[in-house]
């Protein structure tokens, strides 16, 4: 990605107070990481750096302090029991980050479609903006969903029939604003979004991301919390 965009790339190793001792922190952490890195035709300029810490703080702190542009980390699916027991990285850095967050897969792939979910509020728009940003730099397809709020006694597919006016203005926005259709669900948030995955097989989903919120109980917190999670692609969070 940074080789396409002509972005500079640091490298960041959060490692715990006892090891400040360690002068040669940076020198390992540089071997280990060019040793396992895969040549590029047009390779980014790459730094590295070392903080001290936890990584859920220490994380967004640095990539404030450097005025990063975008968090790229790995993630790793996990029960909601273990979640629990152990903490999650992933998570704390979503909620503190104020630069988008990217969170790779294992089995990470290229990416060279994005599903975009967007709600209608100004504050909002942010999402959709940044996707647009970093599609346009990757050459990526952009496919964008929105989910109205289940009516009681209403059957699910007149959701697309019927959308709400909030979605028939965003509808309209996207049309003018991107030439492209705005997909509407109606239903819980978190479920539509999972079932647009399955069905368009996306390399990323996009979501907006609350800041702040207890750590922990993930299916009690905020929809991109959840789905940071459970969704099956890379997840890229950009802070409300």
């Amino acid at each position: 990605m940074a080789a396409r965009s002509g972005g500079r790339v640091t490298v960041l190793r959060v490692l715990p107070l006892d090891d400040r001792e360690d002068p040669l922190a940076v020198e390992h952490l540089r071997r280990w990481v060019e040793s396992d890195l895969p040549p590029l035709d047009s390779s980014p300029p790459m730094a590295y750096a070392i903080a001290y810490g936890l990584p859920g703080i220490e994380i967004p702190r640095f990539a404030e302090q450097a005025h990063a542009d975008l968090l790229v980390l790995g993630r790793t699916p996990r029960s909601r029991a273990t979640r629990l027991l152990l903490g999650d990285t992933a998570d704390a850095v979503a909620r503190r980050s104020r630069v988008p967050c990217l969170f790779i897969c294992p089995s990470g792939t290229a990416i060279r479609r994005f599903l975009v979910a967007v709600e209608g509020s100004e504050r909002g728009m942010v999402v959709l903006r940044v996707a647009r940003a970093l599609a346009h730099e990757l050459d990526a397809e952009l496919r964008l969903i929105t989910v109205d709020p289940p009516y009681h006694g209403e059957p699910a597919h007149l959701a697309a029939a019927i959308p709400s006016t909030r979605s028939e203005r965003l509808g309209s926005h996207v049309r003018e604003t991107l030439g492209r259709e705005l997909e509407v669900r109606r239903g819980e948030p978190a479920q539509e979004i999972l079932g647009a995955v399955s069905e368009h097989l996306p390399d990323v989903l996009v979501l907006g991301c609350h800041r702040g919120g207890p750590a922990g109980a993930i299916e009690a917190g905020s929809v991109a919390r959840r789905l940071i999670h459970a969704a099956p692609c890379a997840v890229l969070t950009v802070p409300l």
